[in-house]
């Protein structure tokens, strides 16, 4: 897999200054990471992420951001400073997820993969 930063300064290039495209491409690498959200299965692919107290919902085929709260008060992001906002949010937390989950990464594969194979003897 391409390094994150290369794949974010892809997204970044690839969204043509559209702040509904980086939000978009953001939520598919939260996505990837988390395991977190859903994809519709029509030809949209509209992406429904949570993303602390709202869930975000972005329509790529229509290029709108709408958010909605707890208790499913829905808003349109129209604003394209608050579009970018939310994608500069987003891309801000995947860089933290990515540093915190590298530091705890071989710590993890330590403790699965360095644990014995029992069940094979050398043994006679």
């Amino acid at each position: 897999m391409k390094g994150l930063k290369a794949i974010i300064e892809r997204i970044e290039t690839e969204s043509h200054d559209l702040p509904p495209s980086r939000v978009h491409g953001f939520l598919e690498i939260c996505m990837t990471l988390t395991g977190r959200g859903e994809v519709g299965d029509d030809y949209i692919k509209a992406i429904t992420f949570p993303l602390g107290n709202i869930t975000i919902y972005s329509d790529p085929y229509y290029n709108m951001i709408s958010v909605y709260s707890e208790d499913y008060v829905e808003m349109d992001l129209e604003d394209d400073d608050e579009v970018d906002k939310l994608a500069d949010e987003l891309k801000k937390r995947i860089l933290s997820f990515d540093r915190k989950i590298r530091s705890k990464r071989k710590e993890v594969t330590e403790k699965v993969f360095d644990e014995p194979v029992d069940f094979i003897s050398f043994e006679e």
